[in-house]
C-alpha cells in the first residue's frame, strides 16, 4: 500500500512538473521561481543587455544645482509614496537630484509600462525608415494571428492608441489571465495568439498591455533585430547613456516583454524625455522624426472613453500620456508603482520620478500622485 501511494505521488509530481513546461502552465512555474513582480525583477528574471556603448554624455549641472528647495509638504508626499529617485532637468542641465533608500545614480530600476513609450519611438523610426509603410497598415501584414477571426482590420495605429478592440483585459489579475501569461509565460507569442476580437478597432480607448506586446513583435519583424539591440543602437549609444541597461525577457528568452520591463538608471530615463522635448532630435541628430513625435504626444481625441460616458480621449496618444497641472501641459511616460518621465515643454524641462508607490484609485486615468510630483518640479523650475 505504501509503495502504491509513493508511486502515485511520484507520478503526480512528475505530471505537475511536466505540465509546468507547457505553454498553458509555464507561467505558474515561473511565478513560483521569480516571485511577485517588483521594480527589481531584473535580479531574478531572464534579461538581455541593452548596452550603453561606454561613451557617456554626462548631464551638465545647472548653476543652481540642488540649491533650489522643494517644500517640506511636497517632499513629505514623495517620501510617503516611497520615492527612490527624483530628478529635474531644465534647458538640458541637471537642476535637482535626490535619492532615497540607498538608491544612487548607478542604481537600476524597472520601468514597467514607462517602456511602452520607447516601443512607440521604435515604431516611429520604423515608419521614418520605410520599414513599415504606414500606421494605417493592417497588423496582419506582420503578425499572422491578426489575419483572421475579425482581427483583420486592426491597424498599427490602433495598437499605438490602445484601441485594438481585442479581448485583452488589463484589470484581469487571475492566474490564467493574459496579464499572467504575458509577464510570467515562456513565449510572448503564445499570449498574443490568445488575443481575440471583441469590438471594432479604432473606436474605444481601453488600456491593454497586449497591444504594446504586439507592437514589440512588429518592431522585431520590421527591423529583424531584438528590442534590446535596437534600444541600444538607436537610443542609448547616440544619446550617451551613462550605464548599461537590461530588458526582461519571457521565460524561454524568445522575446523582450515589450509592454514593460526596461531597467535603467534615473539619469538615462531622462534622455528619453529630453529626446521628446527636442522633438526627436539629440544634439543635431534626428533620431525620430519631428512629425512622429508630435503625433505621438497629441491626444487621440477621435477615440471615445467608455469609462467616462464616451467622452473624447484627451489623455493618451501613441503610448504617451498627457495631463495638465497648474496650466502646464505635460506629456509623460507612465509605469506601474510610479515610474514617470515628464516632459514640460513650456518650461523646457524633463522630470524623472522612480519608486514603489501603491496603486490607488485613478483620477481621469491618472494616479493622484502624479500631480504632486509635477507640482514639486514646477515649484523649482524657472
Amino acid at each position: 500500500m505504501l509503495k502504491k501511494i509513493s508511486l502515485s505521488l511520484l507520478v503526480l509530481v512528475l505530471l505537475i512538473v511536466g505540465l509546468s513546461f507547457t505553454p498553458q502552465f509555464a507561467h505558474l512555474r515561473n511565478f513560483a521561481i521569480w516571485g511577485k513582480h517588483t521594480i527589481h525583477d531584473y535580479k531574478t528574471h531572464p534579461t538581455r543587455l541593452v548596452a550603453s556603448g561606454g561613451a557617456p554624455q554626462y548631464w551638465p549641472l545647472d548653476s543652481n544645482f540642488n540649491k533650489v528647495v522643494i517644500s517640506d509638504s511636497l517632499l513629505k508626499i514623495m517620501d510617503s509614496n516611497d520615492t527612490h529617485a527624483f530628478l529635474v532637468f531644465q534647458d538640458g542641465k541637471l537642476l535637482y537630484e535626490k535619492y532615497w533608500d540607498g538608491y544612487t545614480p548607478k542604481t537600476l530600476s524597472g520601468s514597467f509600462s514607462a517602456a511602452k513609450s520607447m516601443i512607440s519611438l521604435l515604431i516611429g523610426i520604423a515608419l521614418d525608415e520605410g520599414k513599415i509603410k504606414s500606421l494605417e497598415e493592417p497588423v496582419g501584414n506582420y503578425i499572422p494571428h491578426f489575419k483572421e477571426a475579425g482581427l483583420e482590420k486592426v491597424r498599427i495605429k490602433d495598437l499605438l492608441t490602445m484601441s485594438s478592440g481585442t479581448n485583452y483585459k488589463e484589470s484581469d489579475k487571475s492566474y490564467f489571465s493574459m496579464n499572467a501569461y504575458g509577464y510570467y509565460g515562456d513565449d510572448e507569442e503564445y499570449m498574443v495568439n490568445k488575443m481575440a476580437f471583441k469590438e471594432p478597432a479604432g473606436v474605444h480607448w481601453e488600456y491593454r498591455s497586449g497591444d504594446t506586446q504586439v507592437l514589440g513583435l512588429i518592431v522585431e519583424k520590421a527591423f529583424g533585430q531584438n528590442i534590446s539591440t535596437l534600444v541600444s543602437e538607436r537610443f542609448l549609444k547616440p544619446m550617451g547613456a551613462e550605464e548599461d541597461a537590461l530588458w526582461l525577457l519571457d521565460g524561454d528568452k524568445k522575446h523582450e516583454k515589450a509592454f514593460c520591463c526596461f531597467n535603467g538608471v534615473a539619469r538615462d530615463y531622462a534622455r528619453f524625455g529630453e529626446l521628446v522635448l527636442r522633438n526627436g532630435n539629440w544634439k543635431g541628430k534626428q533620431i525620430v522624426s519631428e512629425k512622429y513625435v508630435k503625433e505621438a504626444t497629441t491626444p487621440a481625441s477621435y477615440l471615445k472613453d467608455p469609462t467616462e460616458n464616451g467622452n473624447p480621449v484627451d489623455f493618451y496618444g501613441y503610448q504617451y500620456w498627457m495631463v495638465n497641472e497648474q496650466g502646464h501641459d505635460i506629456v509623460f511616460q507612465n509605469g506601474l508603482f510610479g515610474q514617470y518621465v515628464y516632459v514640460i515643454r513650456d518650461k523646457n524641462a524633463v522630470v524623472v520620478r522612480l519608486g514603489e508607490s501603491k496603486v490607488t484609485k485613478p483620477i481621469h486615468h491618472h494616479q493622484p500622485e502624479i500631480f504632486a510630483y509635477a507640482a514639486a518640479a514646477l515649484s523649482i523650475l524657472k
